[in-house]
């Protein structure tokens, strides 16, 4: 009995641990995929695809559907700088998780800052217990009527 009350009582006083779910899981890639779009670094973002991706960058003319070709369209990477980022998510399964949201990006051009804000979908999903992203597609806003 002195046992079981033992027992009892180091259960009790252990702290609680938080259960990430998959929203929080995937979310870790949207936060690896930030800094490393802050940073620079190619090489950060496009190990988060998965193999299979399916791209649509915000100023590509074409559908990717390679990792080399996600990497040709991060080349380009330093250009840019993130200024705001909004984002929503929808867990759709215990494996996937779609992020919808807005963004503000900076491009200083013959001196001048231009910004352009864009939407964009991201789908990550979990295989072999890695959460990569499946799905990117980004857009400008359109131009008001």
């Amino acid at each position: 009995m002195r046992k079981l009350l033992l027992a009892f009582i180091l259960v009790a006083a252990m702290p609680l641990v938080a259960v990430a779910g998959p929203k929080e899981d995937a979310f870790q890639v949207i936060e690896q995929f930030k800094k490393a779009f802050d940073n620079s670094d190619v090489e950060g973002v496009v190990k988060l695809f998965a193999p299979d991706a399916i791209f649509l960058g915000t100023v590509s003319p074409k559908l990717v559907t390679t990792t080399e070709g996600i990497d040709e369209y991060f080349q380009a990477l330093t250009q840019f700088t993130p200024r705001s980022i909004s984002i929503d998510a929808m867990v759709l399964s215990e494996n996937a998780v779609l992020f919808a949201g807005f963004d503000t990006f900076s491009q200083t051009k013959e001196g001048k800052a231009i910004e352009a804000p864009a939407r964009f979908t991201l789908v990550i999903t979990k295989k072999d217990q890695n959460w990569r992203i499946s799905h990117f597609h980004s857009s400008m806003w359109p131009k008001p009527q």
